[in-house]
């Protein structure tokens, strides 16, 4: 029971801090509160842990099929793969047809306190909607694309045909849960699907005031023996700039069914046209 075997310490805005070692046998009935705690709150905090890939990879195949370490990240950092450049709000993958689960890092060396990741949330947002902005969005969908530029918004309203884009309702059942789930991105989320321009950039920007707005934000500064574990569709994540914050090294496990080459093999980086595009979304950053 919580306060005999593990404690519980609820997260504002949202979240749930749980203490236990996760590298020692679980006591009963933790797998099954895990799992509800994380449907109910959305993210989940260990602290001071000391977790080998394969003890990660095993507390996340509670909660799914793991994603295998063939072309993915098992390991980020600041002076490595993924690049030290601050990203903006996003969902991983929401751009294809079948967008990452459940999220883990697990920080093995850091600077206490000194890099952030910020969480928002999606479901909660969808709940605290006002009404004029819930009737614009009703039955509307909206395109989601690739950004290659993921510092800011730089995401076209016109995508062209050979960038990764799904279009799907701007609230969404979640899968799991089936609670409607505002399913946009600052970094992703190209256009409301039938509106112009003008109007589209303007109900974004609305919807992105409500997401986004600062009390309901949780941003998680790391320390070494932390362990994050989030929902990839009901929240949103982003972070800080990175340059210059070394030693930065996170452990990073995914619950998916595919990954991003498995989902996408026609996508070649080497593509002239993706390159084309890249360079001019560069320019535009730097004008």
């Amino acid at each position: 029971m919580p306060g005999d075997a593990w404690e519980e310490r609820p997260i504002e805005p949202f979240g749930m801090e749980i203490g236990i070692r996760l590298d020692a046998p679980l006591p009963d009935g933790f797998e099954q509160r895990m799992l509800t705690l994380f449907d109910e709150h959305k993210l989940l905090l260990f602290r001071d842990q000391q977790l080998g890939e394969d003890q990660q990879v095993r507390i996340l195949s509670l909660f799914g099929k793991v994603l295998g370490s063939t072309g993915e990240y098992r390991q980020i950092s600041s002076d490595g793969n993924l690049g030290s450049g601050p990203l903006t709000w996003h969902s991983d993958l929401a751009f294809t047809e079948d967008p990452f689960k459940i999220l883990s890092l697990h920080a093995v060396e850091v600077n206490d306190g000194q890099s952030w990741t910020a969480f928002a949330n999606g479901v909660e947002a969808a709940k605290r909607l006002p009404q004029d902005l819930a009737e614009a969005i009703e039955g509307r969908d909206a395109v989601t694309a690739l950004a290659l530029i993921q510092s800011h918004r730089t995401v076209e309203y016109d995508v062209p045909d050979f960038v990764p884009q799904q279009t799907r309702p701007v609230v969404i059942a979640h899968p799991r849960t089936g609670e409607p789930t505002l399913y946009i991105s600052d970094m992703q989320t190209a256009r409301i699907d039938g509106l112009p321009r003008k109007d589209s950039d303007a109900l974004l920007a609305a919807l992105f005031d409500e997401l986004y707005a600062g009390d309901r934000i949780y941003r998680h500064h790391w320390n070494n023996g932390d362990l994050l574990i989030w929902d990839n569709i009901a929240l949103q994540h982003s972070r800080c700039d990175l340059t210059g914050m070394t030693p930065r090294r996170l452990q990073r496990v995914c619950v998916a069914n595919k990954s991003f080459f498995e989902l996408l093999p026609q996508f070649k980086l080497d593509d002239p046209r993706i390159a084309a595009w890249g360079s001019a979304g560069k320019k535009l950053e730097l004008n």
